[in-house]
């Protein structure tokens, strides 16, 4: 995987860089400032804090960090993260951000930036779509209605998140949704369960299922308070998504039936019912249950191609693999990899994740036949893909371990 350069390269990069210290040290000042006032401290109390540590940063460094005129050595940056008990990777990561600023919007506009974020959003540029909902923020806070301004603010954020996530920012992200969750006047119901579902969404690929399932089931309850069914279903997806990670197929296809029931009886979201009955039909197959789980995907995979929805077309195909595999068809199951491959690798946003997947069922099938060249293609196109994942599920995990075993 990727790694993405370290506070110590940013640092060293931005404090080398001729004439760019105090133009990209104001994001990181701004940040610093941020997390200082958040624990109600004085500079000198994080000198004092820092001091108790073992740690040395008096407080007029930390005011030419904050007002942008100095950029942290990493020394320096490990110790505000242990002052401040934030990972120090997340100051690479607002340092990163200094890229984009140039691209931020002057207009006040909250409503078109709003549109102009999620057009950026659409078309992959996630960078540019941060700094247009950033600045819609700004113009949120700016409004003097205080109950209009918490809902327009916790839209902006929301969106920001959505942004640094795609982004690979998974802390920063974490951190925007928790403001939102801060605001308790202006806040909806709605908003507050949209909320804890993406936080939900980030724990389950941040590894930590437990929190997953807790913010998700806060999100039902809130969902059922609200009588809103389309949400209710989308939730029960998500917990039988948690539940199949923690290799509970039982209670996963309880979840995903509660949901695919829901969405039968309001005639609910087109792609979200072709999204349950592929996560369904995937679960049956890994009961056993062949026959149904196999029809169910074949509905799924027809739904999905007749209305345009590539990402399930091509994952139900995926599942349909893994069934074939399951059942030792391994002719069949490569050939419904290939059709998945096709739909999944389009130039303009290929799903890295699925595309994995194909090749991980191609290497172990290629393993089990003793085929050394296809295993040592479907190896080559995993490491490739695997550079490109930012979430973690079975298969990766995996697939690093035999790397790691084969390194020693």
């Amino acid at each position: 995987m990727a790694q993405p350069r370290s506070a110590a390269d940013r640092a060293s990069s931005f404090a080398g860089a001729e004439g760019a210290a105090e133009a990209r040290s104001t994001r990181l000042g701004d940040y610093l400032r941020s997390l200082r006032e958040g624990y109600g401290y004085t500079l000198r109390k994080v000198e004092e804090r820092a001091m108790s540590m073992g740690e040395a940063i008096d407080n007029s460094q930390l005011s030419r960090f904050e007002k942008g005129k100095a950029i942290p050595s990493f020394e320096k940056l490990r110790a505000l993260a242990r002052v401040f008990n934030v990972p120090v990777q997340n100051f690479s990561d607002v340092l990163d951000l200094e890229e984009f600023q140039h691209l931020k919007p002057e207009t006040s506009d909250h409503d078109a930036l709003m549109r102009a974020g999620a057009e950026w959003m659409a078309r992959g540029e996630h960078g540019r779509a941060f700094v247009t909902y950033e600045r819609a923020l700004e113009v949120a806070q700016e409004c003097p209605d205080s109950l209009r301004s918490a809902e327009l603010e916790a839209d902006a954020r929301s969106r920001m998140a959505v942004a640094l996530k795609a982004l690979g920012k998974l802390y920063m992200t974490e951190r925007e949704l928790r403001e939102i969750l801060k605001r308790r006047n202006g806040l909806t119901r709605a908003t507050r369960r949209r909320t804890l579902l993406q936080l939900s969404y980030l724990h389950r690929e941040l590894g930590d299922l437990y929190l997953a399932s807790v913010l998700a089931k806060e999100s039902l309850d809130l969902a059922r308070r609200e009588g809103d069914r389309l949400a209710e279903a989308g939730v029960l997806n998500t917990l039988g998504n948690i539940a199949h990670d923690e290799d509970r197929p039982e209670i996963a296809r309880e979840h995903y039936g509660e949901a695919l029931e829901i969405l039968r009886e309001t005639g609910g979201h087109g792609e979200m019912q072709a999204t349950v009955l592929t996560n369904l039909g995937g679960c049956l197959v890994t009961l056993s249950s062949f026959e149904e789980g196999i029809d169910l995907l074949r509905e799924a995979h027809t739904q999905a191609r007749s209305a345009g929805y590539r990402r399930v077309a091509a994952l139900s195909l995926t599942r349909l693999a893994e069934a074939f595999k399951q059942t030792g068809d391994y002719d069949e199951s490569r050939e419904t990899l290939n059709q998945s491959d096709s739909l999944a690798s389009r130039t303009d946003d290929c799903y890295h994740d699925i595309l994995f997947l194909n090749a991980f069922h191609r290497w172990v099938m290629a393993r089990e036949e003793g085929h050394d060249t296809r295993e040592k293609i479907a190896f080559g196109r995993l490491r490739h893909l695997r550079s490109l994942l930012q979430r973690r599920f079975a298969e990766v995990e995996e697939f690093d371990r035999h790397v790691e075993k084969t390194r020693r």
